[in-house]
């Protein structure tokens, strides 16, 4: 997963995130309200690493969404047959948090 921060003020962090064909991001969690609007890609699926339901998300660029914090953790996977590019609006508590923490292997 390729991420780059765009800019961060005070309790805003934006950022640009790519998934190529078949890559996943980390396991993470997602702890804040986020807006996201999609750049390119067909479809993600979410997998929950506590073996709960995946669900697949059909996208296009353009899409745009409100997301809610969601503290299972889980992981994106680029199931489509595009790159997968979001630029994602973290709405951060504190400039000092962590808008999607990795979460450990154990």
């Amino acid at each position: 997963m390729e991420c780059e921060t765009l800019g961060r003020k005070q309790n805003v962090l934006v950022r640009r995130q790519r998934l190529m064909p078949g890559q996943s991001s980390p396991w993470h969690t997602d702890p804040l309200h986020r807006f996201t609007t999609v750049l390119s890609g067909t479809e993600i699926t979410i997998e929950f690493r506590d073996g709960g339901e995946k669900i697949a998300v059909p996208v296009h660029a353009g899409l745009c969404d409100w997301d809610v914090p969601e503290p299972r953790v889980h992981r994106a996977v680029n199931t489509g047959s595009e790159v997968y590019e979001e630029i994602v609006v973290f709405l951060l508590g504190d400039e000092n948090d962590d808008p999607q923490p990795v979460a450990s292997t154990g």
